[in-house]
């Protein structure tokens, strides 16, 4: 057969021309126009026609005529193959669709999955930032995602829970309230007011370290020394100390101001023994003498340390200790009345016979040093299993350590005057309300069984607390401190809390039980109160330094946990753990979180960041707090 393409002469069998690759065609009416073709090839394919071998067989068995298959059989088998191939492709087709399938299937699943655990985590941080709107929103996304989400389950349900206590008002831009509080504190600085100046710079720092750093931290290091010295001249050492260790912390004081420093720690430390530890407080006294013998009180303080040291060894029948005190005492001022008492002593100890005794050191145990408590005076009331009742104790910074001192025996719920030297309590012994002063003597401010949570108004002029009414329904009242007015009922409400702006904070609800919460009232104005937050158990409040925010604990979630509320509006989870934790205090440089905590089968009280970091415990407090819902710890300068 020639090929009808190039002419080319293709062995019988062939059906594929082996110098072109054309197909060969079968049909007989073909090969007249093969010829015809084969005169139209070009003079180069004849030539190459002699040089391409033959593959089967030669010209002459071309003429022979071998029995070939018919068309239909070779239709029929080509037929058979392409059936069977599709069969096979169609298998093939349907097992890759199956198994596609199955995995576009699970990998939509494992798509919802990462994108339900981002929401989650979205969910988490507006949680975080106290958006719980949209932590809700992120929530519910996740959960219709992946409907059986645990932890967006959880999210959801601690969301909701922190949004039904959260109030509602709106807050300020944060470069707003920076420059607010900027010209504030300008304000208060060109006035010479140090002390508010100082105190509002701190808190501008505090809430945005990089507006104005340069001018803030020039205004705040002069605020806290002048603020700093004032003090150290009138009768505040412990806010004047407070003040020049933050000046100290900015920039190095003069010789003038170490100098007041030192004497004011000093002064402090020996009357921290007065009526203690007479004999320590002798000796820290002497120390001062000599050092400034004119500083302050320092020479009467040392006569009259001399003197109740005497009369107490003589109350214990030990005359010639107490001759002996007499003595040093008529060193210092002589007085008839302390002759004759010497003389009387040491007549006795001159007939007595000698026996050793030991030191006494008054009423109260010696103070305990307490290391790295640098910052202020804490007060807290611990339980005593052998009495059945709370002593109050208290915790006072000299700058470097803490001295820590039982200050009344069955007594509870202390809160310090901010900015002064006054305790105020709750006295269960002789009940009432009670005020110790910072020489040690107690006055009773109101007598009375059912008042509860003293608090002291800024100026100490005035002191608030709760009562309940003839129908057992609580109350806040204020009264002044000389007892000069009766006292006047503000609202319905408890533990109230004096802050150092003169807010008064309480818990409470409307008197027919509803409307409970956290309320802030200027209690010199006739604006009513607001309510801040909407749970009963918003309690155990404490004023930040600046005025402007609240610590408190709550247990709406299950679990008592630490909060703090901006009285602007706003609330953010401070601490919430496994453990319980309560009464927070914030300390009076705004730099550590007090609070009182239940932790390895212990109560005992514990400082923080105000971030929640740097966790550390400060004191132990025993196995048994009953009612502790009820106490108080309180942080002052």
């Amino acid at each position: 057969m020639r090929c009808p393409e190039c002419g080319y002469n293709v062995p019988e069998p062939l059906l594929l021309c082996p110098r072109c690759g054309a197909h060969v065609e079968e049909t007989q009416p073909m090969k007249g126009r093969r010829a015809r073709r084969a005169q139209r090839t070009l003079p180069w394919v004849k030539a190459q026609e002699d040089t391409i071998p033959l593959i089967i067989g030669a010209e002459a068995e071309e003429e022979r005529a071998p029995t070939r298959p018919t068309l239909w059989q070779r239709v029929r088998v080509v037929l058979l193959a392409l059936v069977a191939f599709l069969c096979l492709l169609t298998v093939s087709l349907a097992a890759s669709g199956y198994l596609g399938l199955q995995a576009g299937r699970q990998a939509s699943v494992e798509r919802r999955v990462a994108l339900a655990d981002e929401h989650y985590r979205r969910g988490l941080t507006r949680l975080d930032a106290g958006e719980y709107e949209l932590a809700i929103a992120e929530f519910e996304y996740a959960l219709q995602l992946v409907p059986e989400h645990p932890l967006a389950k959880q999210g959801l349900a601690e969301a909701r829970a922190r949004l039904a206590s959260r109030p509602t008002p709106t807050s300020q831009a944060t470069e707003e309230v920076a420059r607010d509080l900027y010209a504030q504190a300008k304000a208060a600085y060109e006035q010479e007011d140090w002390a508010t100046a100082a105190r509002l710079l701190n808190q501008l720092r505090a809430f945005a370290p990089d507006y104005e750093p340069e001018a803030v931290e020039e205004m705040l290091f002069t605020s806290l020394y002048n603020a700093g010295m004032a003090a150290l001249s009138g009768d505040s050492l412990e806010e004047g100390i407070f003040f020049l260790d933050q000046a100290a912390q900015i920039r190095t004081l003069d010789a003038d101001a170490l100098r007041e420093l030192e004497l004011a720690r000093r002064y402090l430390r020996a009357l921290g023994y007065w009526g203690v530890d007479w004999e320590t407080c002798i000796r820290q006294l002497e120390a001062l003498y000599a050092l400034a013998p004119n500083y302050r009180d320092v020479f009467q303080r040392l006569y009259q340390a001399r003197v109740a040291y005497a009369d107490l060894w003589a109350e214990q029948g030990e005359m010639c200790p107490a001759a002996e005190q007499y003595a040093q005492a008529l060193r210092l001022m002589n007085s008839n009345a302390l002759i004759q008492k010497r003389d009387q002593a040491a007549e006795v100890c001159a007939v007595a016979t000698p026996t050793p005794i030991a030191p006494i050191t008054g009423t109260m145990p010696g103070a305990i040093t307490v290391p790295g408590f640098t910052n202020g005076r804490l007060a807290y009331a611990a339980y005593n299993p052998e009495t059945g009742m709370y002593d109050v104790y208290t915790l006072v910074s000299d700058g470097a350590n803490g001295y820590l001192s039982r200050v009344a025996t069955g007594a509870d719920q202390p809160c310090w005057r901010w900015g002064g030297g006054q305790l105020v309590f709750r006295d269960r012994l002789a009940p009432g309300i009670a005020l110790l002063q910072p020489d040690g003597s107690r006055v009773l401010l109101r007598a009375g069984a059912d008042a509860a949570w003293p608090t002291l108004s800024p100026d100490g002029t005035r002191y608030a607390y709760a009562a309940p009414d003839g129908a057992g329904v609580w109350h806040i009242y204020i009264a002044r401190t000389d007892g000069a007015d009766a006292p006047r009922v503000v609202a319905p409400g408890w533990a109230p809390s004096w802050g150092p702006t003169g807010l008064l904070a309480w818990t409470g609800c409307e008197a027919d039980g509803s409307a409970c919460g956290i309320y802030v009232d200027n209690p010199d104005d006739s604006q009513p109160p607001v309510r801040l937050t909407g749970n009963a158990n918003d309690t155990g409040l404490h004023w930040a330094p600046g005025g402007g925010q609240l610590l408190y604990m709550s247990d709406h979630t299950g679990n008592w946990d630490l909060y703090l509320l901006g009285v602007g509006g706003g609330v953010q989870v401070l601490l919430s753990t496994s453990a319980i934790e309560g009464l927070p205090a914030w300390s009076p440089d705004g730099s550590t979180v007090a609070f009182l905590s239940y932790r390895d089968n212990a109560w005992g009280i514990y400082l923080m960041g105000p971030d929640g970091g740097n966790l550390r415990p400060l004191v132990s407090l025993g196995a048994e707090m009953p009612n502790w819902q009820n106490q108080r710890i309180s942080w002052a300068p």
